[in-house]
């Protein structure tokens, strides 16, 4: 078998996923649409809906222990472990803004308050971050990665990986693919450059378009992190894959997992990444 064609099944299945998920988001504007503009009549429901659609997919594939829910993370002034003091004697009780998904270690980690799919979660038990858009307008952007950044200092730990963050857009205001890698790497330098390095934004993905990511720090300059972009318009299915691989990442690090492996799940034609376009470093502060 050639090298090209090992994993094929795999990536032929996730096209199959990331065409579903492309079809379904137009289900509410078509069914309720808006009169006067594109879109549906009802925005707020149809921003849920589209959450929804996402968290479904993640659920239908990690671990059951793991869940994509929705809610808010709660860091407050209490001791961890059996007498470590440090979170009460430096900070306040501290809490994100709403949080589109959370990907959260159910089983091993409590939760404050739980109804339905909504959760408010301690930062221990956070894997994933993700914030998601039906359209990625060019003023979302800084807000959108300043929170994500937000979110993920709530939940560093020197000792522990910080969870995987990421900006998921179905559709982008910006027409063109080079001007919007550029938007999007403009708005991770205004919010994030000086930051500690995990906390930086993982992943910016415009299905079927685009994704930008952050390599991890071997691959970048002594004190700066490295993004790049990767053309989706032919395989669709790299941003979806992408965030089942950066969510296993920080799942399986040695950090949190101890001794399990992370299992072969996804699949990428040779040399995806490899000729990926470098879009700039963003100088980060202290680990």
């Amino acid at each position: 078998m050639e090298a090209s064609e090992k994993g094929s099944r795999v990536r032929d299945f996730f096209a199959i996923e990331a065409d579903t998920l492309l079809s379904r988001y137009h289900v509410i504007e078509t069914l309720i649409p808006n009169a006067k503009t594109s879109g549906s009549a009802h925005r707020g429901e149809e921003g849920r809906f589209i959450e929804t659609l996402l968290r479904s997919f993640l659920n239908k594939h990690l671990p059951a222990n793991l869940r994509a829910v929705s809610g808010f993370i709660l860091c407050p002034a209490t001791k961890t472990g059996i007498q470590d003091m440090a979170r009460v004697t430096a900070f306040e009780d501290r809490h994100s803004s709403q949080l589109d998904i959370i990907v959260y270690d159910i089983d091993a980690y409590p939760v404050f308050e739980r109804f339905e799919e909504f959760c408010i979660v301690p930062p221990e038990g956070v894997i994933g971050i993700i914030s998601v858009k039906k359209t990625l307008y060019n003023g979302d952007i800084a807000g959108e990665l300043a929170a994500l950044k937000a979110a993920a200092e709530l939940c560093r730990e020197p000792a522990r990986r910080g969870p995987f963050t990421a900006l998921f857009a179905f559709a982008a205001q910006e027409k063109k693919d080079a001007a919007l890698n550029k938007r999007i790497f403009a708005g991770i330098e205004a919010t994030h450059a000086g930051a500690a390095f995990d906390p930086m934004v993982n992943e910016v993905s415009v299905l079927a378009r685009t994704c930008v990511f952050k390599n991890r720090l071997e691959h970048g300059g002594s004190d700066t992190a490295r993004y790049v972009s990767v053309d989706c318009t032919v395989e669709a299915h790299i941003p979806l894959q992408r965030l089942l691989q950066s969510i296993f990442s920080v799942y399986y690090d040695p950090t949190r997992s101890g001794t399990r492996s992370r299992p072969g799940f996804v699949s990428f034609r040779r040399r995806t990444f490899a000729d990926s376009h470098e879009l700039g470093f963003v100088r980060y502060g202290a680990l």
